[in-house]
Parts: C-alpha cells; sequence; structure tokens
C-alpha cells in the first residue's frame, strides 16, 4: 500500500551545482535522498561490474543495453523506497548527457511513469561557472567542453524535461532554480507550497552595482511571504552585453574583432574576472540569448504574477516584454515606477505604485500567507484613505 509521499525530480546538467545545493539542503532538512547514481552503481556490482564518475558514460556507449537495464533496476528500487516511506523524496539526476559526441538520457518517460513525480526542479548556473566546474571535475576536465556545446547542453535539459512535464494533464510543476538562489531558497520553495511565487522583473542594461543591492533589499523584505525569482542571478546577460559591447567598439573603430575579451562579473559571493576567447563566445551567443528569453518567459509561466521594480525613468525594453508577456498569461503585473507612465507601461501594469514602501506593504497585506483578501481584488482600485 502506497503511502502518504511527495516525489520531486531535480535535474540538472552536470557542472550546474545540483548535488551541491541538495547536500548542502540536506544538512538542514530531513528528506529522503536518492542520487540516481548511486542506484545504478549498485546495481552493477550486484552483477560484478565496477562503474565509477570515471568509467560509467564508456560503459553506456559500449554497452547501452545494460546500463538501460541497471537504470531500470534503479527506478525501481528508489520507487519500492517511496512507498514504503512517507515524507519527501528528492530523485537526483540529469536528463541529458554529452559524451564523445553522443546524446544520452538520464531519465526516460517510462522512468516518469514509475516514480510519478509531484514536481520537476531544474537547476542551471551561468556557463562560465558551469565550464568551469567541468574542468575541476575528475568525469568531465579531459573533455573540454566549449561554451556552445554548454549551452547546448542546458537547452536539451530544460527542453527535455518539459517535454517529460507534459505527458500529465494538467501538466506537472515545473521550475527552474538558479544555482546563485542558493540551498536556503531552494528548502523555501519545496517546503513552502502555500507560498505565492512572483518574478522581479527589473532593468539590468546599463545598471551598477548599487541599483542591483537596491534590488536585493526590495527582493528580501518579501522573500517572508513570496518566493521571489530575480533572473539576473543568472549571469548569462553579462557574457552577451559584454560581447556586444566588444563587437560594437571594435566596429566603431573599424578594428578586428579581439581574440580574446576580458570580463568581469559580480556574484552573490563577490566579483570575478574572466578571459574568455572570442571565437568560443560568439559560437554561444546565439543559442545564448534564445535561452536568456526562454528561461526568463519560463519561470514567468511559473510564477503566480509578476512584480516590476523599475526605479529609473527610462523603460527597459526587456522589462516591458516581460509584462505584456505575464498580462498575456493572465497575470497580475504589480509595478514600482517613480514617475508619470508611457501608456503602454500603464497599459500592461495591473496596478502603477509611485512609492516603493506602498508596492512592498501592499503586496505584504495581500499575501495568501496572511489570510487577507486575495491580490487579484484590489487590482486597479485605489486604496482607502
Amino acid at each position: 500500500m502506497t503511502v502518504n509521499a511527495r516525489v520531486i525530480i531535480c535535474t540538472g546538467a552536470p557542472g550546474n551545482g545540483r548535488d551541491e545545493l541538495l547536500q548542502e539542503m540536506h544538512e538542514t532538512t530531513a528528506f529522503y535522498y536518492h542520487h540516481l547514481f548511486d542506484y545504478i552503481v549498485e546495481e552493477a556490482r550486484v552483477e560484478g561490474t565496477i562503474l565509477t564518475k570515471i568509467n560509467i558514460l564508456d560503459f553506456y556507449d559500449s554497452q547501452p543495453g545494460k546500463m538501460e537495464e541497471y537504470r531500470e533496476k534503479a527506478i525501481t528500487k528508489i520507487s519500492e523506497k517511496i512507498e514504503k516511506e512517507s515524507g519527501l523524496h528528492i530523485i537526483s539526476t540529469p536528463y541529458h548527457f554529452e559524451w564523445r559526441g553522443n546524446k544520452f538520457q538520464g531519465l526516460n518517460p517510462k522512468d516518469i511513469d514509475i516514480l510519478d513525480p509531484d514536481m520537476f526542479l531544474i537547476i542551471f548556473d551561468d556557463l562560465i561557472r558551469v565550464k568551469e566546474r567541468l574542468e575541476q571535475d575528475p568525469q568531465w576536465r579531459y573533455h573540454r567542453f566549449t561554451l556552445g556545446e554548454i549551452a547546448n547542453w542546458r537547452r536539451e535539459e530544460v527542453s527535455g524535461i518539459y517535454n517529460l512535464a507534459r505527458k500529465y494533464s494538467p501538466r506537472r510543476e515545473v521550475q527552474l532554480v538558479a544555482y546563485s538562489n542558493k540551498a536556503a531558497f531552494l528548502k523555501d520553495l519545496i517546503l513552502n507550497t502555500n507560498k505565492l511565487k512572483f518574478y522581479l522583473s527589473h532593468p539590468i542594461t546599463g545598471e551598477g552595482k548599487d541599483f542591483f543591492l537596491k534590488v536585493t533589499k526590495f527582493a528580501e523584505n518579501l522573500s517572508d511571504y513570496y518566493i521571489v525569482y530575480d533572473p539576473y542571478l543568472i549571469r548569462d546577460w553579462d557574457i552577451v552585453e559584454n560581447w556586444r559591447r566588444v563587437l560594437n567598439k571594435a566596429i566603431e573603430n573599424k578594428e578586428a574583432r579581439p581574440d580574446e575579451i576580458t570580463m568581469d562579473m559580480d556574484y552573490p559571493e563577490g566579483k570575478r574576472t574572466f578571459t574568455l576567447n572570442s571565437v568560443e563566445v560568439e559560437s554561444a551567443i546565439k543559442n545564448l540569448r534564445f535561452q536568456i528569453i526562454d528561461n526568463d518567459y519560463k519561470i514567468i509561466e511559473n510564477s503566480d504574477l509578476l512584480v516590476v521594480y523599475h526605479p529609473r525613468e527610462s523603460i527597459s525594453a526587456g522589462v516591458i516584454c516581460e509584462m505584456v508577456y505575464a498580462k498575456a498569461l493572465a497575470k497580475m503585473v504589480y509595478a514600482y515606477y517613480p514617475y508619470e507612465p508611457s501608456p503602454f507601461f500603464e497599459w500592461y501594469s495591473t496596478r502603477i505604485f509611485q512609492d516603493e514602501n506602498d508596492l512592498i506593504n501592499f503586496l505584504i497585506k495581500e499575501s495568501k500567507l496572511t489570510g487577507q483578501t486575495p491580490l487579484d481584488f484590489y487590482s486597479g482600485i485605489e486604496e482607502e484613505t
């Protein structure tokens, strides 16, 4: 007899920090942590085959049928444990592998049928840090993946998980989580299911460190009441913008494109400086441009509302696009904008606040956690004085 269990499949291509976040979360949170790799290794060991991170993909390449057999048995073992033990079960595995020019899957539709997950989580990080981790990982460091290959890998990971989630009607919940959100955010997302989620839309291009500190503070003021998604926690945009600036400067000066570009990346942990090969960056840019938009839109789809933080007068094109997309999905759009709005900004806002604290107080007051009136009741209605 199946007990009351909640099942989450947590994916993310190697190098994105998936298991690092889960292990950190496991130190403070009780849940059943099923690393699919460990189960497969155990099934192989029973038959006398020794698999490690160094040789498992070579084995998959040479004996795909046997590898599928080990994985099927591993999935069955996990399913049996889920049936016996109530509580939270998290299965950790990449969905998509690329190895020696071939593509492999860590999960297939049959596995999903057996595990019957309540949610899919995809952990991802910017391409530069993913490449850095892969270069330091004994399993991957001798294969020298380019930024373009890593971008393709991530795209396959995200699209593959969405295809698996669409097997169900309605589609099972999918959440994309940036590595820089950290384990506390992951724990909040998983455990506090009653919290509303909002996508925090704000300008990026042309803004400096002080502005982003204000964005962070704004998000922190609401994090007790909402799951707040800040798209700038993934620094892919910095890669695109640095590349664009370097290329435009070369065009203006009628110079050849430099062989290398140097860029500073401001992470929550501090500033990092990277020197990148221009050809390698160029090979990833087109894919990366697509992924920035596609991933942001997917997060908006998975959020309950969109909140705009826009203290400058000139309107960000990206912010407007996100507002339009959210409105098309029937999401509420609440904006902080301390200027007279343009007709377009006003049209795509559910409500505009000229004072940042008024927006914060409104969102806190109307949070579902407080048991107050739902947010949409006040759409377009002036507060009583």
